[in-house]
Formats: C-alpha cells, structure tokens, sequence
C-alpha cells in the first residue's frame, strides 16, 4: 500500500505546485485515481494472502509486459528519492502478451521497483528486461546494489522476511509478488548474479 501511496504523494506535490498544463493536471490526475484503486486492489490480495487461497485473477485475461512496465516507470519517476536512479530499458521487439491480470502484474513491477530503488540507496542502476522465452515471457528486474543478504536469500518469499530496519518494511511485498505470480501461472525467482547485486525474474506463459 506505501507503494501507491507513496506515487500519490509525489503526484498531489506536482499538482499543487500548479505549475501544470491542463492536460498535464488531467493525466496526474486519471493516475491519482488508478493508484487509489489499486489500493483497492492491494488490500483485496493481502486478505486472499492472509487467507491462503487463491482468488479470481482473471486466468483467460492477458497483460501486455511492456506496456505493464512502461507505466511503472511513469508512475514512479516524479518520485524526488528516484531522480538520481538510471533506468536502463531492454525490451524484446514484438513480445508476445503474457497470461495473467495486469493490474496486478503492476503491482508486481512497482513492487520490484521500488525494492531495487531501496537497494541501491536511491543512486544507481535499474535494468529492465522482457523477452520472449519458449513458451514464457520473461521480465527481469536487476540492480546494482549490495544484492540479497545470503541470511535470507533462500527464504526470501516468506511472509515477514525483510533486510530492511525494524519499521522500514513488513517484509510482506515481495511474498505478495510471489503469491500473485504463482496465482497467473508463472514463476518467481531471486538471485545475486555474479556481477553483483539482485537479480528478479518473473517468467508468465504467452497469452
């Protein structure tokens, strides 16, 4: 829920510095609304995570990955701890659509996002991934910060497991993630590749 939050925040402080064209105030002002409704949305998937059942996530619906993540990237970037962080695109031409909700495959990809601001203190690089793999379309999310303390890196999913200070995070977001994921049909996956810092990948069958 920060995560949207958060978004909202940065978007009102934009507004009501007013220094917006109309159809600028228009555009910060139809995603204020998306995000409240994600929140919505969010609230709905932590009570089916508390419940330990899967829910209606639409499984005969399709999410285009990259526009999924270009709208991430939108939503995040008037976010003043982010100006410093390079996000590096790397997205297959013509990928075919992946099986799965959008809406909350976004929730997916703010969520790594962030995380992976939070890595590298604000400062750095975030690479960005989707290809098309065999009968899955991969999205990758790295960065180039200390990568998942080996203490927690293979527990990593589990609910209230976090390398954050006490009262810096749940530890709930990433168990959600996986939860959602695995709900679509896909997979969800941590690693430190050898070049340093974390390494997510998200693998959904093609639509």
């Amino acid at each position: 829920i920060g995560n949207p939050l958060s978004a909202i925040a940065g978007l009102v402080e934009l507004v009501e510095d007013g220094d917006l064209e109309p159809e600028e105030q228009r555009e910060f002002l139809s995603r204020i609304r998306k995000e409240t409704e994600r929140i919505n949305r969010i609230i709905r998937d932590l009570l089916d995570f508390a419940r330990a059942e899967p829910s209606d996530v639409d499984a005969d619906g399709s999410a285009d990955v990259v526009e999924v993540v270009e709208e991430a990237v939108r939503l995040i970037g008037p976010q003043t701890d982010l100006r410093l962080v390079t996000l590096e695109r790397r997205f297959e031409d013509d990928c075919p659509r992946a099986r799965g909700s959008a809406s909350r495959l976004a929730q997916v990809v703010l969520n790594l996002l962030l995380n992976a601001a939070d890595a590298i203190g604000g400062e750095g690089t975030i690479v960005l991934t989707v290809a098309h793999e065999g009968d899955s379309v991969r999205l990758i999310v790295e960065d180039t910060g200390p990568g998942i303390p080996e203490a927690i890196r293979d527990h990593i999913f589990e609910p209230f497991v976090t390398s954050k200070p006490t009262g810096e995070g749940t530890g709930l977001g990433l168990a959600v993630c996986h939860t959602l994921v695995e709900q679509m049909g896909g997979t969800l996956e941590a690693e430190n590749p050898p070049g340093g810092g974390a390494r997510f990948t998200v693998r959904l069958r093609v639509a």
